[in-house]
């Protein structure tokens, strides 16, 4: 039975409402200006670090995806942010997929480099209505000039049966005609042959990375990056999925961000070219629960200003492929056929009668 998509949504309030009011124990500002004169300022101890919400939408040939994710932090040890994520993606071949991830991103002193891991489980509800379980894994590294991403995807549920189908067929041979007496016979041969195809759903596995810059001279008037990288996904039914992929990501707005991707192939995007278009805004439940607002510095989200460096520990987690498994075709799984002789009359031949013999009349 599909799961309701309005349960896992619920889930995913209720996890983010448990652990947004983490304490900011290093007492350091997370977003603001990066002057000399506000070097030294701080946010109240038990102030919680802002997290972000974010819709989006996939789009390419064969696909359609939209999707809702949150990045909510809880701690803050340090100049590390640790934050629970999560995402709600459903697209028009009826698979939808809830994830829910932990990750970390430490903001290095002095510079203008995070360095970021995370760790996700997936919940698939697959387009045949089948229910699958995977870990994924990453690392980031975010700088202003150079990003990378490495993530891995490793099921956790084995193949699933979606079809069986059963063919029989006969097949009927007659030998050549023999005679034993006044019979005329004939041996026939029958055969029935029988076959089990089975169909077979089955997670993708395998890895992307991705390397990207800033695009000199446009990023002082919108902060846009290209990036290209490589990926590898095991199909068990056939060939592998893998090659390059290119993608382009402009921030028309620090909360408003489209994107533009090529894969090599076209099955794990649903089609060789994508576009997609993001908003992002800040939300705390902190802020709800306290009767402040939950939006609050929503507006600058879209105003066009160059974002501060520190705004990225709060960006959305990339990850990459939207199709998550793979359907093989037929598989026969039985091949067994069973043969009987049988003997078949088919005429008499007439026994010729013997001459009747001459009689002697008497002298």
């Amino acid at each position: 039975m599909r799961k309701p998509l309005a349960s896992s949504i619920a889930l995913t309030l209720g996890l983010i409402a448990l652990l947004s009011p983490g304490s900011n124990q290093a007492g350091q500002p997370l977003y603001g200006p990066t002057g000399k004169d506000t070097k030294d300022k701080t946010v109240p101890p038990l102030d919680p670090v802002p997290g972000a919400i974010t819709i989006g939408g996939q789009f390419s040939e064969h696909l359609q995806t939209v999707y809702l994710d949150s990045l909510t932090p809880f701690w803050r040890p340090g100049n590390a942010v640790v934050f629970l994520d999560t995402r709600n993606s459903y697209n028009d071949s009826h698979q939808y997929v809830s994830s829910y991830g932990l990750g970390v991103r430490y903001l290095v002193p002095d510079h203008d480099v995070i360095v970021g891991a995370n760790a996700f489980y997936d919940a698939i509800d697959s387009q045949f209505d089948n229910q699958f379980h995977s870990l994924g894994f990453g690392g980031e590294i975010l700088t202003h000039w150079i990003d990378a991403r490495f993530n891995y995807y490793l099921p956790d549920s084995s193949d699933i049966l979606t079809s069986s189908a059963h063919r029989h067929s006969r097949r009927t041979t007659f030998g050549p005609v023999g005679q034993q007496g006044p019979v005329v016979f004939q041996n026939v041969t029958s055969s029935r042959r029988s076959r089990t195809f089975n169909t077979f759903e089955a997670e993708l596995e395998g890895w992307n990375a991705e390397v990207g810059f800033l695009i000199p001279g446009v990023e002082r008037y919108m902060e846009t990056r290209v990036f290209g990288g490589y990926y590898h996904y095991d199909n068990p039914f056939g060939h592998d999925f893998e090659g390059f992929k290119s993608r382009l990501e402009a921030h028309f707005l620090p909360g408003l961000i489209g994107n533009v991707e090529w894969w090599n192939d076209g099955y794990v995007k649903g089609g060789h070219w994508s576009a997609g278009v993001r908003a992002t805004v800040p939300f705390s439940f902190f802020n709800l629960f306290s009767g402040r607002n939950p939006f609050e510095g929503a507006g600058d989200a879209f105003r066009p200003r160059e974002r501060d460096f520190r705004e990225r520990l709060s960006d959305m987690v990339i990850r990459s492929h939207d199709v998550k498994t793979v359907k093989s075709g037929e598989i026969k799984e039985s091949d067994k056929t069973s043969t009987k002789t049988s003997t078949n009359v088919i005429g008499f031949v007439p026994v010729p009668r013997p001459a009747p013999r001459a009689t002697i009349p008497p002298t």
